[in-house]
């Protein structure tokens, strides 16, 4: 029995930053009375969990396209490889959406309802080629895709910057989408799963490519998309929504309820995090079990916390984990140092920084996270929630309470287990679990991250 635990922390010592994915052996221990007992769950919440992933926006391929293309390689190793982060799925855009150095759809002649000038060639010069080579390192990457906005002339108003999207073009749009799968097909990039529209309740007032879509509006496209792909004979998910969990009972459970044939069409439920909390989706799993939620965007902001926001992500991804999600993908995989090239009013950071004039890379919080979960979670691992037993609060302490961290327990088919625990306060924590009947200890520093893995 091999087990060791693996922490990031920050340190408050003014000699002494913190330290990043220090490994240190647990060894069996006798129970101590005062320490946190885990529990995990009698039954597992997932056995089919995804993986987890990052976007490949344009502006990610632009930033990985300007490095010397050995640099790169080593580069997308780190974060692709089973060796590195282990991302196992990945986001692209359908055109241009905020995070994109131009500004494009695939077919941009006003009323071409033929789509007789349907193009991905913007797509040819940087964007395809960074995709294949990703593919390269990770052949079974796992890819959906989302749409920022339709053509211009398909929405009110006329531009690819916010408007709503326009019943009338609804058939056309979805032979426009059908185009682009087949497309990128024949480019050898498979699409595994597909969103109609990202963040459908916002136009974003113009300022970036968006769109908002009437619920009946995306339904009746979901249900058209599904009878083309079915004809085509193409295997590709359809995941509704695309945006912020606040939404999920008043929008997404509301359409699933009322309008006729939908649930049929629909293979799962894309959320973000922007408004809202994971646990606003709890009504909407319970009504439908066997429709997947999946998390779809989350990523760094380049100028808060950048690269120490990893308790953050560290509860984010827990939170996905034990909600019995179906997996987790973040934001840019890559940005420069201002979040660049960018289409918007937003300071997003890439999970990858990289110094436009000097090359230099820097890392995220997000990162660091994905660092210590991503390369732990299997295809086909079984995913536990974990009770945090302790002594209670103590009300004389009020109203102060003792503080308990995030726990989530992985186990794979290879036999090797982990435990991901998360210590997002000040205090330091004692925990203690068991492994075949014998106790073990571990202490988790104040603002830490822990990854405790069991090989047998």
């Amino acid at each position: 029995m091999k087990i060791t635990q693996l922490t990031t922390y920050e340190s408050k010592a003014e000699h002494f930053a913190g330290g990043e994915f220090i490994k240190k052996p647990i060894f069996p221990s006798m129970p101590l009375r005062g320490a946190h007992d885990l529990t995990p769950a009698d039954a597992p919440v997932a056995t089919d969990f995804l993986g987890f992933g990052v976007a490949i926006t344009g502006s990610s391929c632009y930033n990985l396209s300007l490095m010397e293309k050995e640099e790169r390689t080593a580069l997308l190793q780190k974060v692709y490889g089973k060796d590195g982060l282990n991302l196992s799925t990945a986001r692209l855009c359908v055109g241009s959406c905020d995070y994109s150095a131009e500004l494009y759809s695939y077919d941009d002649v006003e009323g071409d309802v033929a789509l007789q000038h349907f193009s991905i060639d913007r797509d040819r010069a940087y964007v395809i080629p960074m995709i294949k080579e990703i593919l390269a390192i990770r052949p079974d990457l796992y890819l959906f895709s989302s749409p920022w906005s339709p053509p211009g002339w398909m929405k009110t108003g006329g531009s690819i910057g916010g408007g709503y999207m326009r019943a009338e073009f609804v058939d056309c749009y979805v032979e426009y989408y059908l185009r682009f799968l087949q497309a990128y097909e024949a480019e050898g990039i498979h699409i595994s799963a597909m969103t109609p529209q990202n963040e459908t309740e916002t136009h974003q007032h113009g300022k970036m490519p968006a769109c908002r879509w009437h619920p009946d509006i995306e339904a009746a496209f979901i249900k058209q998309m599904r009878r083309r792909l079915d004809e085509q004979g193409m295997d590709v998910k359809i995941w509704m929504y695309d945006h912020d969990f606040a939404e999920a009972e008043a929008r997404v459970h509301w359409s699933l309820d009322s309008i006729e044939g939908l649930r049929e069409a629909v293979d799962g439920v894309a959320f973000h995090y922007y408004s809202g909390a994971l646990e606003m989706t709890e009504p909407l799993r319970a009504a439908y079990p066997d429709l997947r939620c999946h998390f779809t965007e989350a990523g760094p902001r380049i100028y808060d916390h950048y690269g120490t926001d990893f308790c953050k992500w560290g509860i984010m991804m827990s939170k996905v984990l034990q909600g019995g999600f179906g997996s987790f993908c973040g934001w840019n995989l890559m940005l420069d140092e201002t979040g660049g090239p960018n289409v918007g009013p937003f300071f997003c950071g890439g999970l990858i920084t990289r110094d436009y004039t000097t090359g230099a890379l820097s890392y995220s919080g997000q990162y660091k996270t994905f660092r210590h979960i991503a390369p732990f979670v299997d295809k086909n691992a079984e995913i536990y929630p974990v009770k945090v037993g302790g002594m209670g609060d103590p009300m004389s302490k009020y109203p102060k309470k003792i503080p308990t961290p995030w726990v989530t327990l992985i186990k794979n088919p290879d036999g090797t287990a982990a435990y991901i625990l998360v210590n997002e306060y000040e205090d330091k924590q004692q925990v203690q679990f068991r492994v075949d009947g014998q106790w073990y200890y571990a202490e988790l520093l104040p603002r830490s991250l822990s990854t405790i893995l069991i090989e047998k």
